[in-house]
């Protein structure tokens, strides 16, 4: 069909059966053949092809369809610009810790590799960023605890120490590790982790702590104020010490780790599939 219209657009145009066989690349038998089938299908008779003579016309018939076959041409021609200008989507979710103080330069690496990448980044708690994953509106998410589902895939990324950051350091502190005991006295700043580390807090710190910071963005002002401590991944010490001079030193309590973990659905989508190995292959980079 496809053929028939192309060919009887070359045939209208260039007034001649050679002429379209030219253009179309094709045989003038062949040429004749698509314009049979073509009036055939339509039960009109197109294209005026009287003997002794190399040009053609068309008919009144032949005319109405030449309107249709370049609406049709015109359409065509749409559909190819936007395949051709079609950007790959990839929707990614992330913990706030995670987007703040791992993502930025997963994200450059990302886009330099997939320019036209159309790219949604979303921040919220781990069981609402699965959820998101399980129903489709997210690609991938990153987070900081193992879900269960039978829809998810899931594997981890990267495993980070806990460690104490604090604001001012304790006359006698050395540099190495430091124990709760010499944390007592000053503000904890609680923030929440996961429920295996509010386990171990409870254990090891069943008082009431002085401030809580349910996202990590918010605790460096805290952190400024004199006498604060909070615990927190190895990932962040960098960013922290920066914004608020404060010292680290890992923790003799042993905090446990926390874990990046990457998960998706259990069946990508066709569409995202080349988005998420080039996010894949950055992360193989910088992991």
């Amino acid at each position: 069909m496809i053929e028939e219209v192309e060919t009887f657009l070359a045939i209208a145009r260039s007034g001649s059966l050679t002429q379209a066989a030219r253009i179309v690349h094709a045989s003038q038998s062949t040429v004749s053949y698509r314009l049979d089938c073509l009036e055939k299908r339509l039960g009109q008779t197109l294209v005026l092809r009287a003997r002794g003579t190399k040009g053609v016309g068309l008919t009144p018939a032949g005319r109405r369809y030449l309107d249709l076959a370049e609406q049709w041409e015109h359409l065509v021609g749409e559909a190819a610009r936007i395949r051709a200008d079609q950007e790959a989507a990839l929707a990614m979710g992330s913990s706030d810790a995670i987007n703040i103080y791992l993502l930025d330069p997963l994200v450059s690496e990302l886009l330099s590799r997939s320019p036209r990448l159309h790219l949604t980044l979303e921040t919220g708690r781990g069981g609402e960023l699965c959820d998101r994953v399980v129903s489709g509106h997210l690609d991938v998410a990153f987070v900081f605890y193992e879900p269960f589902h039978t829809d998810l895939r899931v594997r981890v990324l990267a495993r980070y120490p806990m460690v104490a950051v604090f604001r001012e350091q304790k006359p006698g502190l050395g540099p190495g590790g430091i124990t709760l005991g010499e944390l007592a006295g000053r503000d904890e700043i609680y923030l929440p982790w996961g429920p295996d580390y509010d386990l171990w807090r409870e254990r090891h710190l069943p008082r009431k702590p002085a401030h809580t910071v349910t996202r990590a963005h918010s605790l460096a002002p805290v952190l400024r104020a004199p006498g604060t401590w909070a615990l927190v991944p190895s990932f962040m010490v960098t960013d922290l010490t920066a914004k608020t001079g404060c010292r680290a030193a890992a923790l003799a309590e042993n905090p446990p780790e926390r874990a990046v973990y990457w998960v998706e659905r259990r069946r990508r989508r066709a569409a995202n599939d080349a988005a998420l190995h080039v996010l894949e292959d950055a992360l193989t980079d910088l992991f």
